[in-house]
């Protein structure tokens, strides 16, 4: 009985656990600049899920409805959070970049209560703080943040990657407005092809020899990240409160530091491992605090 009252939470940390797999296939596709990279990632994604839905029977759960405003908006919030995140890390690190996007929790814990009405739990609050030290000591700079440079470039990436977290606390909220009118699929499936619609000018800056020779790791990486990842984590973040959903996501840095341990076989200092341990501690504090309550209101199923 427990893990069915949990199929929300593990359904957010199982697309958290694919998503973390970027790292390992963007480091298998060669001379490829990111943006044609995340545009047949894109595709390969959204055709997989085509497939999927259609197989299904599913179809019925793509038609239109109310708020189709804010189903465009979900997916430029897509292509804004991907472009903004990639910025950071090309000027500033990955470090960085992980730190500010996963500030996202602290928006989400800030604004919940006025735009959908959810309370801030004690329990909520002490699994934030623990997850940001976390998050902090996984991924800090090796000089800690006395090296960062608050000019030039290095000064645009910091604001790319503080925006990318906003972004990405902005794409958590719109999720819970919109399946107030839509299913899950639908979610997924129309934001993803208005991003890809957005990004198709990318279609064309790689030339045939270099998409052939990257093909099958493309498609493979589309069908991961997009068709799996995509699909678990807006099931759970549908079904489960914001500020829940939120903190589960900093699942994904964690589970990216254990494939490089298995894959890469990389090295973590004992500060990696400790932030590691802290973000799952906070994971543990928000998934045994209770069932999530969000049909109280509203009368819907804590789960499709």
């Amino acid at each position: 009985m427990f893990l069915e009252s949990k199929k929300a939470h593990l359904a957010v940390i199982i697309g958290c656990v694919f998503y973390s797999m970027n790292g390992l296939f963007i480091s298998h596709i060669h001379d490829m600049d990111i943006s044609p990279v995340i545009f047949y990632r894109l595709f390969f994604g959204i055709l997989f899920l085509f497939i999927y839905i259609i197989s299904r029977g599913k179809t019925p759960d793509l038609r239109l409805k109310k708020r189709r405003g804010s189903l465009f908006l979900q997916g430029v919030l897509v292509v804004m959070c991907m472009l903004l995140y990639f910025t950071c890390l090309k000027t500033t690190c990955v470090s960085i970049a992980i730190l500010l996007q996963y500030t996202a929790p602290v928006y989400v814990m800030l604004v919940s209560p006025f735009l959908l009405k959810e309370k801030i739990r004690k329990e909520s609050i002490a699994a934030l703080f623990i997850a940001i030290t976390g998050v902090f000591l996984m991924v800090r700079p090796e000089d800690g943040l006395s090296g960062i440079e608050l000019t030039g470039s290095y000064m645009i990436g910091i604001i790319a990657g503080l925006l990318s977290g906003i972004v990405f606390a902005a794409l958590i909220l719109n999720v819970k407005v919109l399946k107030t009118e839509y299913p899950e699929l639908a979610i997924v499936f129309w934001p993803m092809g208005i991003a890809l619609l957005l990004l198709s000018p990318s279609a064309f800056d790689v030339s045939r020899d270099v998409l052939y020779s990257n093909l099958t790791v493309l498609a493979v990486f589309g069908i991961v990240s997009i068709g799996f990842g995509e699909i678990f984590t807006i099931l759970g973040f549908a079904n489960l409160k914001a500020q829940t959903g939120s903190l589960l996501a900093l699942i994904e840095p964690v589970s990216g530091v254990f494939l490089d341990i298995a894959v890469l076989g990389i090295a973590l200092s004992p500060e990696t491992l400790a932030g590691c341990a802290l973000i799952m501690v906070s994971a543990l504090i928000i998934s045994l605090k209770g069932p999530e309550d969000i049909s109280e209101k509203t009368g819907e199923r804590v789960f499709i």
